[in-house]
């Protein structure tokens, strides 16, 4: 078992600001790394971050961060682990910066929208790195949290359910006790270890429930509705859901076709089944997606975000093009694309992220993905 004293966190956004502070508060020595200096003066100043509740009052709560800086080597050089809770556009260019000063043996963990390890490794093969790096992804934030000052962060609630996978995929029993760790049970973590990246791209929440209310709603979200909340209630009325459900259903049937145990949308919210009646029964989603911590969320107030810039090209994209090389029809996912694109008047197909962008083949077998995924090679 690795012995973790310190952890780089790569990236000063809401993500970012929240890991080095829960970690920093936990005892680890973290690093915080941005491109900007605006964005970590306050931390230097400050020694740290100050969380913030639900309702943006002071917690007793604050992360020591030992270094806060704008030199990646500084960051990485040391630690264990290395942290990368970016926007997923922004992924490459945060493996391009750390490759030349990565050390053997450290694990990278980026958070946020799974697949990212295979980013990663085509960024390291491509520059030639060759130590052994554990490269791993998550398919989500462990946090629902935004950054509130220069040295603040709310957190909104803990998503306390995380799928890890790793590439290749043998690694993810070693990845995995890491994360358990970092994340643990203590504070309602579930790790499960997902059988390789395409597992952690599949469970997606943010590319399921954010796409069909932002599309929905884009009259309200354009005109400036100082009252829209993206998973709000009257935002997510029935009709919506369905949306929700049917792309949840279509990446289902692409996991399926690759042997991977799938949960329901519904299923992943809850992880939990109630027994009203002496069987088995699960919330509808309708019931499942509305909760008091996601409602609280303002906005977003513009139509150009990542709810749509970055779930339709490294979501809804992958989805698509993952059903086109295994023979499963995405006609909804398909359709809210072409209605993003239409929206923002751009062409994520071209530029969003497919199966050759992350290296496979489509012409390969279902098997020679699944050996691909698992050993790094075909």
């Amino acid at each position: 078992m690795l012995e973790i004293k310190k952890i780089a966190v790569l990236g000063a956004g809401s993500g970012g600001f929240m890991c080095a502070a829960d970690l920093g508060n936990e005892g680890y020595d973290v690093a915080l790394f941005s491109r900007s200096t605006d964005k970590i003066k306050g931390v230097k100043e400050k020694g740290g971050i100050e969380v913030l509740d639900i309702d943006s009052k002071p917690m007793d709560f604050f992360g020591k961060v030992i270094c806060a800086t704008t030199d990646i080597a500084d960051a990485i050089h040391g630690a264990e682990v290395i942290l990368n809770p970016v926007p997923y556009f922004a992924c490459e260019d945060y493996a391009r910066l750390a490759a030349p000063h990565l050390e053997h043996g450290q694990m990278v963990l980026y958070l946020g929208k799974g697949g990212a390890s295979l980013t990663w490794a085509k960024v390291l093969k491509g520059l030639g790195i060759k130590k052994k790096v554990y490269l791993a992804d998550c398919n989500t934030l462990p946090y629902g949290t935004s950054k509130k000052g220069e040295y603040q962060v709310r957190l909104e609630n803990r998503t306390r359910n995380l799928l890890i996978a790793a590439f290749p995929g043998k690694d993810v029993d070693f990845v995995g006790s890491i994360a358990e760790e970092l994340f643990p049970l203590k504070y309602g973590y579930t790790i499960r270890r997902g059988q390789n990246a395409i597992d952690s791209i599949l469970v997606d929440y943010n590319a399921i429930t954010h796409t069909p209310p932002m599309v929905c709603n884009a009259a309200r979200i354009e005109s400036g509705d100082r009252d829209f909340h993206l998973f709000g209630k009257k935002e997510n009325t029935p009709g919506v859901v369905r949306l929700i459900e049917k792309i949840d259903r279509e990446r289902m049937a692409i996991g399926g076709k690759l042997g991977l145990k799938q949960y329901s949308l519904e299923e992943e919210i809850l992880m939990v089944k109630w027994n009203p009646n002496g069987e088995d029964y699960v919330l509808p989603l309708f019931d499942a997606i509305h909760t008091p911590f996601l409602e609280v969320c303002e906005g977003p107030f513009t139509l150009d975000t990542r709810h749509l810039t970055e779930d339709v090209p490294y979501g809804l994209v992958t989805f698509s093009s993952l059903g086109k090389a295994l023979g499963v029809p995405t006609p909804v996912t398909d359709a809210v694309i072409t209605l993003a694109e239409a929206l923002l008047d751009k062409d994520f197909r071209s530029t969003g992220r497919t199966v050759e962008y992350l290296g496979i083949d489509p012409s390969w077998s279902v098997e020679q993905i699944k050996r691909y995924l698992h050993e790094g090679s075909i």
